[in-house]
């Protein structure tokens, strides 16, 4: 009978630490998609474009088969425009979940896609691969696509700042498109930057906003394949 109650006492006691053991959040974060599995929740959003002219700037996106000479087995989230307007935006975005909640992060961007316009190309308004830059945005509260009041205005992506909250958003520049190359050829190219010392605050419900895509200065068709998108968010 005495050994049946200190059996007893032992495991109520290892059960009271069980239950009150303190498990630390974790303090890196992974986000990765191979979009040769699909879209994964990304979805492509065009800026600074007159709202009417969708048709006129030759906007398209997609999960599409990579062009040759790349593996066609494989598959890329394409997108590609005509920059009528010499400041046409393309980008993926997504809501990444699973974060502590108001929490601030820096944030790794790790971008792995197809180009094929030449470091050395040349292009109206500037290179094909050069003047056609690769950024990443990252938002608490998102962003807003403000449609032009006029005929000719464009729309433009805005990320939802809170004057109130320092870190709410964090722009990065990642690169230029371009392919060590003097041919016009695909091949696939990576580009990162971490934001460290900068940082991002996620929302209520551990939420934050990604924009990854490009922004150009080139004035004719960039037609790009996001193979692989990797986010690496270090608690700070």
């Amino acid at each position: 009978m005495y050994l049946f109650l200190m059996m007893l006492v032992l495991s109520l006691s290892f059960t009271s630490c069980i239950d009150n053991e303190v498990v630390e959040p974790r303090a890196t974060l992974v986000k990765e998609t191979d979009f040769n599995q699909g879209t994964d929740g990304w979805m492509a959003v065009f800026a600074e474009y007159p709202y009417e002219d969708s048709v006129f700037y030759e906007l398209a996106s997609g999960i599409k088969t990579l062009p040759p000479p790349l593996d066609q087995t494989k598959k890329g989230f394409m997108l590609s425009g005509n920059n009528h307007s010499d400041a046409l935006q393309m980008f993926v975005t997504k809501q990444l979940s699973g974060l502590d909640p108001q929490t601030s992060y820096s944030v790794k961007t790790e971008v792995e896609l197809a180009s094929m316009y030449p470091e050395a190309s040349v292009g109206i308004g500037g290179s094909p691969g050069k003047a056609v830059h690769l950024v990443s945005k990252f938002a608490t509260s998102g962003y807003t696509l403000k449609k032009g009041e006029g005929r000719y205005d464009n729309v433009e992506l805005i990320l939802n700042k809170d004057d109130s909250v320092p870190a709410s958003s964090l722009e990065m520049e990642l690169d230029d498109v371009s392919i060590p190359s003097d041919e016009y050829v695909y091949q696939l190219i990576n580009r990162s930057k971490d934001s460290a010392p900068m940082v991002v605050k996620s929302d209520q419900q551990g939420k934050l906003w990604a924009v990854i895509g490009t922004w150009s200065g080139f004035e004719g068709i960039s037609t790009l394949y996001y193979t692989k998108i990797k986010i690496i968010l270090k608690k700070i």
